[in-house]
């Protein structure tokens, strides 16, 4: 009888790992959902349609997020993530650096897909905000340390509000702003305005798990 419950529970591990490793993707610690994750259908089905493509986990987050690991920023320091879509980095970045996050978004519809990220990974210090690029302003930014994003440049428009948002955050006093990106032209200019204005860098970073894929991430100091 024994034997037999001890060979139940064995199965019930079994099956839990097997749903694990077949809705998440699993990336230095932190759970990240597939599309095709029962909660992420649900939320699909019955909450607001995200309309600003924060509607899957993008691979730029993965490249930074091993970047940090290799350029870790200081624990317990205050970071925002603008254009976090559904919060996976801003889950990171609170689980390996105990950081206070925010996480902001343009796209409100996304404040439950944040919360189950959250969940799945048991963050707590993770709080989503929704405002746009161009409202976020110098009190907001103010103690803040890092200022991340990811895939956030893909629109020419898009590049002025963010090119003015980093000057923002540097006069507010951000340490560091981290920008991932596969290279796509509106990024490439808000390099060289930034290079032009104050000095940056452009890193290539390449990752194998759990995409074989290379981005590029640009790193703007602050004052």
């Amino acid at each position: 009888m024994a034997a037999k419950k001890k060979s139940q529970t064995k199965k019930t591990q079994t099956n839990k790992s097997d749903s694990t490793e077949k809705h998440f993707h699993s990336l230095h610690g932190i759970l990240l959902p597939k599309g095709q994750h029962p909660e992420i259908r649900r939320l699909k089905r019955e909450a607001e349609e995200p309309s600003l493509h924060g509607n899957k986990v993008w691979r730029s987050s993965a490249v930074l997020m091993d970047y940090l690991l290799d350029n870790p920023i200081k624990k317990r320091a205050r970071v925002m993530e603008i254009g976090c879509g559904w919060g996976g980095l801003s889950c990171f970045m609170a689980k390996h650096f105990d950081a206070r996050v925010t996480a902001l978004d343009a796209d409100g519809a996304l404040a439950p897909y944040v919360e189950f990220v959250k969940s799945a990974n048991q963050v707590k210090r993770v709080e989503f905000m929704t405002k746009r690029f161009e409202k976020i302003t110098k009190k907001d930014l103010e103690g803040v340390h890092t200022l991340i994003g990811s895939e956030i440049c893909f629109w020419d428009e898009m590049t002025k509000p963010l090119f003015n948002l980093i000057k923002r955050a540097r006069a507010a006093g951000v340490k560091n702003i981290l920008i991932a990106d596969p290279g796509r032209t509106p990024f490439l200019s808000l390099f060289d305005l930034c290079e032009d204005k104050f000095g940056c860098d452009l890193i290539e970073h390449r990752i194998s798990q759990p995409w074989k894929t290379s981005k590029f991430i640009l790193q703007v100091d602050g004052k």
